[in-house]
């Protein structure tokens, strides 16, 4: 059993930059969608797929493609941590890890794994998302997940929150199976019927791929949109890929702006890094990160932050307890001052601050004097009307020297 691959990418029709990037090996395939500002998402989904590029297909198993995608998260979150600039960056990861009949899925986020088999497509990974989870607990329907406005929420992702947890799972392959990996700008963009009927066609796996790029762009193109497509063909079967391995197996990592004049069979719409897909086996394997155009520009329309559902909660709950804090903090305070006041004509000593906050008077009288305030000297009255703060003490002495003096 042999493959043959296709990709195609594009940074679609909103964003300025491509965070996404992809990783297309003999038996290796990843999509990652990266997010966060400035060229965060692009570094982040950069690291994961150099990361998991140091996999072995033909030896490689779920226990090597787990610790891939943990160290990748671990070393994306201490980035982060280290460069300012790249706070909060983060990427999604699906990866397809094929040996012999069998693939292994690796997947973290809302890019996703489908698999046509005997006309059928079947979407094999679940989405990490808000609208993914309540779909699963038939809260929504996948028509109405679709749509929601907060369906860019993402609930688990690399580099944003503790070690991750990668959903795995074996999948046994056979001749004529069609693996397709992607980026949301696909799925969001394509109904999985329209993404059925192009997989369908008898064209050849880059053919389908900048198919289903097209239909991303003509759907709206409103986010990054990358493709894989993976063919499974018998050994026998006429134009299969050779059994035979580059001599040369390393994995060229290809900065954005290398190979770009090699243009997508798509006219005018991918400028991918290094070219586009072909029958593996027969030339080095590809890895590509695009990103076109010039230096990055500051976040365009409709970006999105995409936050997990644990980091909104332990967020929150830092908001709540420094609030707290400062609410306790300004109680304290506010009941070691004092001040003397004019309460209904007569000197007091009132507790707390002159003021008032949202209609709420910060002081109440702790102490009613014996004098009046119409019977005090102008000098007296000065005192009075400032509203010095002062401690108890001196509040009461100031009381009582009142009414010595009348």
């Amino acid at each position: 059993m042999e493959l043959a691959a296709g990709f195609a990418t594009h940074r679609g029709l909103v964003r300025q930059t491509n965070e996404d990037s992809f990783l297309v090996r003999k038996g290796l395939y990843v999509v990652c969608d990266g997010m966060g500002g400035a060229r965060g998402g692009e570094v982040a989904s950069q690291m994961a797929c150099e990361r998991l590029a140091a996999l072995a297909p033909g030896s490689a198993g779920k226990d090597e493609l787990r610790d891939a995608i943990v160290e990748a998260d671990g070393s994306i979150a201490a980035r982060s941590l280290a460069e300012p600039h790249l706070l909060g960056m983060g990427t999604t990861l699906t990866s397809a890890l094929i040996n012999d009949a069998t693939v292994i899925l690796g997947h973290v986020g809302d890019s996703r794994a489908y698999l046509l088999r005997e006309g059928t497509l079947r979407q094999l990974t679940d989405d990490h998302s808000w609208v993914g989870e309540m779909v699963r607990r038939g809260e929504l329907t996948p028509a109405q997940a679709a749509n929601h406005p907060h369906r860019s929420v993402i609930t688990r992702a690399l580099g944003t929150e503790g070690e991750a947890e990668p959903d795995l799972a074996e999948i046994s392959l056979e001749p004529g199976d069609r693996l397709m990996l992607c980026s949301d700008g696909l799925s969001g963009m394509v109904a999985d019927e329209k993404i059925e009927e192009v997989l369908l066609r008898p064209d050849g796996p880059q053919a389908a791929a900048d198919a289903l790029v097209q239909a991303a762009l003509e759907g709206g193109g409103e986010d990054n949109v990358t493709v894989v497509v993976v063919d499974v063909v018998s050994d026998d079967q006429p134009g299969a890929a050779s059994d035979e391995t580059a001599d040369d197996d390393t994995v060229t990592l290809g900065p954005a702006d290398r190979g770009a004049e090699k243009v997508s069979s798509v006219p005018g719409f991918m400028r991918p890094a290094l070219g586009m897909g072909a029958r593996l086996g027969r030339r080095p394997p590809i890895w590509a990160r695009p990103a076109p155009g010039a230096a990055p520009a500051a976040q365009g329309t409709g970006e999105r932050v995409r936050w997990s559902r644990r980091r909104w909660i332990v967020t929150a709950a830092v908001v709540v307890v420094v609030l707290a804090l400062a609410v306790a903090a300004f109680a304290v305070f506010n009941s070691s001052v004092y001040y003397v006041g004019n309460a209904n004509g007569v000197v007091a000593l009132y507790q707390g601050l002159p003021t008032a906050l949202l209609g709420i008077h910060l002081s109440s009288v702790v102490e009613l004097g014996t004098v009046g305030y119409d019977s005090l000297a102008a000098y007296q009255r000065e005192r009075v009307d400032s509203h010095d703060l002062v401690g108890k003490e001196e509040g009461q002495a100031f009381l009582r020297g009142l009414a010595v003096l009348q």
